[in-house]
């Protein structure tokens, strides 16, 4: 047992090195919310020496007492654990600084909440200008994402029988998401058969062969049949070359016309001219 102890001394020397290097400001409390440990880095934010922080109130550190108060609710709230909570902190001399608290609480071995540690961090609000170019990058995103839809529609054109037709330049993040739109589609319309056009689609990296095969065993898997139209043949096998047996089960066809019949039939459906 005596050995231990210089190593429970050198591990909370390291811990506290560490937590003084931080460029964060790092304040942990008791369970009266007393500061029994402050870092460099949070004199520097609160403009203050250790001895105006240490056997303190945590109170010291916000802008009143009821931003602490607030700090403290969210972190229980949140069943111990906050990140980037929005706040205001205030300097010895008075200033107010906005900063946002991260932080947990502390328990003992029996789970007890016996104090917490957070994390502050200074940070400038944004500028009416910067308000407006985040906003602006919001909407290109939205407009982005509608693309994304346009360019690989998913839609239901009989009952049972859904269409993917993919337009455009694919890669592997792409085709991730649209393997999320279709799954999402085939289990809300409850699919049996798809039909997956990719004439119009171009390869965009090496990987997308691998990653559209996987697209089609995933919706396999879920409970649909796919019909696919448009790829290459010799694609498919050089990608699938280690599952052969899945490259055998792809219902694959040249012309659309040709992958339409094949899907109907697969539904024990068929186009009839009239009289």
């Amino acid at each position: 047992m005596e050995k231990a102890q210089p190593i429970e001394r050198s591990t909370g020397g390291y811990l506290e090195a560490l937590l003084q290097g931080c460029p964060d400001a790092v304040i942990a409390v008791d369970g009266k919310g007393t500061i029994t440990f402050a870092n460099r880095a949070s004199c520097d934010l609160l403009e203050c020496e250790m001895r105006d922080l240490v056997g303190k109130s945590i109170v010291r550190v916000y802008e009143n007492e009821d931003r602490a108060r607030e700090t403290n609710r969210k972190l229980y709230l949140s069943g111990g654990l906050i990140h980037c909570h929005e706040s205001v902190a205030r300097t010895k001399s008075g200033k107010l600084i906005p900063t946002r608290v991260s932080g947990a609480h502390l328990k003992d071995s029996s789970g007890n909440v016996i104090g917490s540690v957070g994390y502050f961090q200074a940070y400038r609000p944004w500028t009416a200008a910067e308000s407006r170019q985040q906003e602006y990058t919001q909407e290109l995103q939205a407009r982005l994402a509608e693309w994304e839809d346009l360019g690989s529609p998913v839609f239901e054109l009989w009952p049972g029988l859904s269409v993917v037709v993919v337009v455009g330049r694919v890669d592997s993040k792409r085709l991730g998401q649209l393997k999320r739109r279709m799954l999402d589609h085939i289990k809300m319309n409850r699919t049996r058969v798809a039909l997956v056009d990719l004439s119009a689609a171009i390869s965009g990296d090496d990987e997308v062969p691998l990653q559209l095969v996987k697209l089609l065993r995933t919706v396999r898997l879920v409970g649909a049949q796919c019909v696919v139209v448009g790829i290459e043949s010799d694609m498919i096998a050089e990608a699938m070359e280690p599952l052969v047996s899945d490259v055998a089960s792809l219902n694959t066809y040249s012309s659309l016309q040709a992958g339409m019949e094949a899907a109907l039939d697969i539904m024990g459906l068929q186009i009839c001219k009239s009289a």
